[in-house]
């Protein structure tokens, strides 16, 4: 696919979540619509951004693109094919395709398994590697190196990992497919400020060294200045204003945008009165 060309095409989107009362009664009381009937297009080569307040409908969107969850109605194009239908195989063929980064890089990894089986398992489930162990272990040590963790660490669990290589063990595994796309939801938000810099330039590296297609969720505007191309805003499970990155910081049109951007410190300000004369 050529870039500039749409490689996920989302179209009348929408995901409802029943209301029940009580555990034993489930009697319905309606349903909350987290995403309603949202369009856009993310285009090969490009990081699309998605940002919103908690609760917007972000996240929600990018486990749709994943096939993570069902919509409720719409249409989840990817390279041409709709995807919103597909079970089984037809479904698999597709994952190996399009990956994702989860917000939490603990929850997201089995504590019980090495990290060299976590990076190795996208390679076992798809046959992409030979089934002997060292052939394997030669391929997750690859991975290893390619987002900045030593390849002796193979046999250490979670636990022994700080946060920011924790995630940098979860974009392995996500990249150990060699994906056209990758969903990033909210992929430094749980680490610390000093280690946030260092996985967003990590991401920029990779995008270009693979060249992969990026939706980027975040609700840090100032994140998503840094990483996107065209950016999303979404309130309330719809999207208010979609713009290139020049456009929505120079003149944002929707006032809830111009109200998230308001509430963005001024860094010049902040450093005026944190730094003595």
């Amino acid at each position: 696919m050529s870039p500039g060309e749409p490689l996920v095409q989302v179209r009348g989107l929408v995901k409802e979540f029943p209301i029940d009362h009580g555990v034993m009664l489930r009697r319905n009381l309606g349903a909350v619509r987290a995403v309603d009937g949202i369009e856009f297009d993310v285009c090969a080569g490009e990081t699309f951004g998605i940002v919103g307040e908690s609760g917007s409908g972000k996240s929600t969107t990018a486990r749709l693109i994943a096939r993570l969850i069902d919509p409720t109605a719409g249409e989840v194009r990817f390279d041409g094919q709709d995807i919103t239908a597909l079970r089984g195989s037809r479904l698999k063929q597709v994952r190996r395709e399009l990956q994702m980064v989860f917000q939490d890089p603990y929850s997201s990894l089995n504590p019980r398994r090495t990290i060299g089986s976590i990076v190795a398992e996208p390679l076992s489930i798809h046959h992409r590697v030979e089934s002997d162990r060292a052939a394997r272990r030669r391929a997750v040590a690859e991975l290893l190196e390619t987002v900045g963790l030593n390849p002796e660490h193979y046999n250490r669990y979670p636990h022994e990992f700080s946060g920011g290589q924790r995630q940098r063990i979860g974009i392995a595994r996500a990249l150990a497919l060699r994906p056209k796309l990758l969903i990033a939801d909210e992929p430094v938000s749980a680490l610390d400020v000093s280690i946030q810099a260092q996985v967003l330039n990590l991401l920029r590296e990779l995008q270009r060294r693979f060249g992969l297609t990026m939706v980027f969720i975040s609700h840090d505007l100032s994140v998503v200045r840094h990483m996107c191309d065209r950016i999303a805003v979404m309130h309330d499970g719809r999207i208010v204003e979609l713009a290139t990155n020049e456009q929505l910081y120079a003149a944002p049109r929707d006032p809830y945008t111009r109200e998230l951007l308001a509430a963005v410190p001024d860094a010049r300000r902040v450093r005026e009165r944190t730094i003595p004369a």
